[in-house]
């Protein structure tokens, strides 16, 4: 998967595509994961991920205030084959592989990091929510 193609792999990816000229890689520290839902009832995954790489276009509501960070929710729906090897810190800066199921519509999700592995595949995905907020900045 290319830097920011992941946008054209999920089927509904308005709320990244309309706000960034070239959306934020969800490798290479551009995002990084920090959040994980795994519903059973709704046989889905939810993934929240954060990036300080700030909106090329954004909404004229959000530029009357000061915001350093986005965070967006990847949902995905239909999952099947769920597998989850070891979860620790390290999956926060995991790698993230999204491809094509051969012959289907679906897509096959993996997140791998030292000691945190987490895959499936899923038939249908979405950007389910884009938020900005102004994170405290380290020391």
């Amino acid at each position: 998967m290319d830097a920011s193609d992941w946008t054209s792999l999920v089927e509904s990816a308005k709320g990244i595509t309309d706000l960034y000229a070239t959306p934020p890689s969800l490798n290479g520290g551009a995002c990084e994961l920090f959040y994980v839902h795994i519903d059973e009832r709704g046989t889905s995954v939810t993934l929240g991920f954060e990036t300080s790489a700030m909106p090329s276009y954004p909404p004229a509501a959000w530029t009357a205030k000061e915001y350093n960070t986005l965070e967006f929710h990847v949902k995905f729906t239909g999952v099947k084959g769920l597998r989850i090897a070891g979860w620790d810190s390290s999956a926060r800066h995991a790698t993230v592989g999204l491809s094509r199921v051969e012959g289907d519509a679906g897509l096959v999700v993996s997140l791998e990091g030292p000691g945190s592995f987490l895959g499936f595949t899923a038939s249908a995905s979405s950007v389910t929510r884009v938020r900005p907020y102004l994170a405290a900045k380290g020391q």
